[in-house]
């Protein structure tokens, strides 16, 4: 079960026990862990979405089917370049991230895998195996399950204190995240990605954006590009 907490202006969603966490904790600390959360989540409800789909394969809108399996994937690799050319060497310094950077490059190498099929298949769709798809998805979910987890805890509030990081260098840092988010990647494909897979609950709150962005640049530009793909995502855009 999830519960809201307000802390200053923005309305945090979480279980009972992370909330205790950002109350007991400066939100600064709790904030990348935050973050995290709601990110792993959507990398795990589009797994589940593509994987659903794969048993009746949508044949007569295979590119659009195609372009959202691409977006899933390039989101987590631009997700994980950014923690390891942000966040990474910032908590190197009192901690060892070697375990999670290690994990990165088993989850990149099937994610290269499934990046190669879709790039064949949308060259030529009748080259498409999806048993071959499925395959690579079932073989590393524990991998990138065990991943998802594991980092979100080892990156919580109480272990930033532990390691006794300054909150301001935590805040820098996170600041540093946000904009090497907003600065990489495909904007027409990442950022509808990540909207069309954040539940209502939290829309309006995660990620920190503008109402205009929110409600007007992403639905009506934004996703535009790629709207054909959207329609598999399990929430609405806005």
């Amino acid at each position: 079960m999830q519960s809201m907490l307000r802390i200053g202006k923005r309305m945090i969603l979480g279980t009972p026990k992370f909330l205790e966490l950002s109350m007991t904790y400066l939100y600064t600390y709790a904030l990348l862990q935050y973050n995290m959360i709601h990110a792993h989540d959507t990398f795990k409800l589009e797994y589940d979405t593509i994987v659903s789909h794969l048993d009746s394969l949508p044949k007569d809108d295979l590119r659009n089917f195609l372009g959202y399996c691409e977006a899933w994937a390039l989101s987590i690799e631009l997700h994980h370049t950014s923690e390891e050319d942000i966040v990474f060497p910032f908590l190197n310094q009192k901690m060892n991230f070697s375990e999670e950077k290690a994990q990165h490059e088993l989850i990149h190498a099937n994610l290269d895998r499934i990046l190669s099929l879709i790039v064949a298949a949308k060259a030529d769709p009748t080259k498409f195996d999806s048993c071959a798809l499925r395959d690579i998805m079932n073989d590393f979910k524990e991998t990138l399950y065990t991943h998802l987890d594991e980092e979100v805890k080892h990156i919580s509030a109480s272990n930033l204190k532990t390691a006794q990081f300054e909150e301001r260098d935590v805040k820098a840092m996170v600041e540093r995240l946000e904009t090497y988010a907003k600065s990489h990647g495909d904007p027409f494909l990442l950022v509808p990605f990540m909207r069309s897979h954040t539940p209502a609950a939290i829309k309006d709150t995660w990620p920190s954006m503008p109402w205009i962005v929110r409600k007007v640049v992403v639905p009506y530009v934004l996703a535009k590009k790629h709207s054909g793909y959207w329609k598999y995502s399990p929430y609405s855009m806005s």
